[in-house]
């Protein structure tokens, strides 16, 4: 007898690890598992590469760990969709074979203008300066920097592969990848939801347009998974892959926020921390103060402003300052982290008057910008210095919540929360009474996940339409309400301290950058 296909597959490989969860219908989750990847490389200073053969062999392998632990009937899978981190490039020949390691999107190193091969745009972006945005911008393109370091390398590329398209490949043999997989410093055109069709933007960006991957709209079949994938993982031969694209549009629609929610933001406490406003148009900032990038559904983009670092600064934190607490958060189960949250709670709003601007990584409209911790005095421990570095990424986001609010003329109502930050009620607390907004936090974390299950039910015709798969898929979620006193304060402090205190620090980290670039024995290049 064979059994009906009733269940999805969504995979999500992130930055530290992939993952594979088994979902039926109405959204339960039945089997789910994950992977770590192997830690990243930086093999010169500012690098950050990752071995995309162990991301693909983590993310099989958390296949056959889901399956395993569920113990069902594959057959019973209709459709599997994946999302990915984004801004991670994969070099590839023309058979998909990767050539190098991936320049993850954390990579900070930039490709200098000598090395623009034509002597007009070279001049031109001379006359800017180094510190104008354009010449900063295409100096971010992965494509010039292979160019300017590694020309030998161009020499047999076939591809430039988001990871995205690269782990659709060694699915379903397609070089291919939904629209919100198009993110970074790339030859895109959002109004397109594709690839720029002009030539000579492509090669000012350090590419060819034969490079490009193919673009499969967003719940549309990309391929069905090939012999080898199925005989890796387990899954049935020519099980449909469904485009989905990035993962923090994932995690999106995982809170059930798109641009018909008026009103709700959604907000990722990951690696990078962000706030998203879906929109039914691709606005974009011309000062590029938020990114604006595809959805997973056809017809609808999404406004982003992101906190570069967000939580991996917890994480940094945890390595650096919480050393002593890995025996004891071992014993209990838990991460550090964890209990730094603990010591983070017996600290009052406003952490005794200590302010962290949480800019451990420079934005684009600040290259010189650095993370600030002001106000310390004797009087202050550990939990008020981790109290002061979680009220900053809520600041931080509590400025980008101002920005799209500006841009799309609407006012934000109700955040969704996802991401690691969000396991914490501690950090979740924090940021209602910061935004000064109701929060709903849905019991799991793995948003991302839900996301790509609901695009793969829609594409794979387990619900007849997204708006049913998300009406069945999407539960309820229970609302933190932020407190008056503490949103009192939290107030006060953003608008005499933080919101004033970002501008007067903009020139004492631009002096502190020059000191940086004098090269000084054991001075890190910025």
């Amino acid at each position: 007898m064979i059994a009906s296909a009733d269940l999805v597959l969504a995979l999500d490989s992130g930055s530290q690890s992939s993952r594979a969860l088994l979902f039926d219908r109405d959204g339960q989750v039945l089997g789910q598992a994950s992977r770590a990847h192997q830690p990243m490389k930086h093999p010169e200073e500012g690098a950050v590469e990752q071995d995309v053969v162990d991301i693909r062999d983590c993310l099989f392998g958390a296949i056959r760990d889901c399956l395993a632990g569920w113990g069902g009937d594959p057959s019973r899978v209709s459709a599997a969709s994946l999302t990915t981190q984004r801004s991670t490039m994969v070099p590839c020949d023309r058979q998909g074979r990767p050539l190098a390691d991936a320049v993850s999107w954390l990579d900070r190193r930039t490709a200098s203008v000598a090395s623009e091969p034509s002597w007009l745009l070279r001049a031109g972006l001379k006359a800017m300066g180094s510190e104008a945005l354009l010449p900063r911008l295409l100096a971010r393109s992965v494509g010039r920097l292979w160019r300017e370091r590694r020309p030998e390398l161009l020499a047999q590329v076939g591809w430039i592969a988001p990871l995205e398209a690269w782990l659709v490949h060694e699915l379903c043999g397609r070089v291919a990848m939904a629209p919100g997989g198009i993110a970074g410093v790339v030859p895109s055109s959002l109004k397109r939801r594709g690839w720029s069709s002009s030539p000579v933007y492509c090669r000012m960006l350090g590419f060819e347009p034969q490079w490009l991957p193919e673009i499969v709209e967003a719940g549309r079949r990309i391929g069905g998974f090939s012999a080898g994938a199925a005989e890796a993982t387990g899954l049935p031969e020519g099980l449909p892959l469904v485009a989905c694209g990035g993962d923090k549009q994932a995690e999106t629609l995982g809170a059930g926020v798109r641009a018909k929610s008026s009103g709700v933001a959604s907000i990722s406490l990951g690696t990078a921390a962000s706030v998203m406003v879906p929109w039914p148009a691709p606005l974009q900032s011309g000062q590029v103060r938020w990114v604006t990038v595809c959805s997973c559904e056809p017809g609808s983009w999404h406004l982003e402003y992101m906190v570069f670092r967000g939580m991996w600064t917890a994480a940094w934190f945890a390595r650096t300052l919480g050393r002593d607490l890995a025996g004891p958060a071992a014993e209990r189960g838990l991460p550090v982290e964890a209990l730094l949250c603990e010591e983070a709670a017996e600290a009052p709003p406003g952490s005794g008057g200590l302010v962290t601007w949480p800019r451990w990584s420079p934005t684009l409209q600040d290259p010189d910008e650095t993370g600030v911790v002001f106000g310390l005095r004797e009087t202050h421990d550990r939990g008020h210095m981790f109290r002061s570095l979680l009220e900053g990424v809520a600041f931080d986001l509590k400025r980008g919540v101002g920005i799209l609010e500006r841009a799309t003329g609407t006012r934000v109502t109700e955040a969704r929360v996802g991401g690691g930050g969000s396991r914490s009620s501690v950090v979740v607390q924090i940021l209602a009474d910061v935004l000064d907004l109701p929060i709903r936090r849905p019991s799991s974390e793995e948003l991302a996940a839900r996301g790509a299950a609901i695009v793969a039910a829609a594409g794979g015709g387990l619900h007849p339409t997204l708006d049913a798969a998300v009406a069945a898929m999407v539960p309820e979620a229970p609302t933190v309400q932020p407190d008056p006193d503490r949103a009192a304060v939290y107030r006060r402090l953003f608008d005499e301290v933080v919101s004033i205190g970002a501008q007067q620090t903009k020139k004492l980290s631009q002096a502190l950058a020059r000191f940086r670039r004098s090269r000084l024995p054991g001075s890190p290049e910025t």
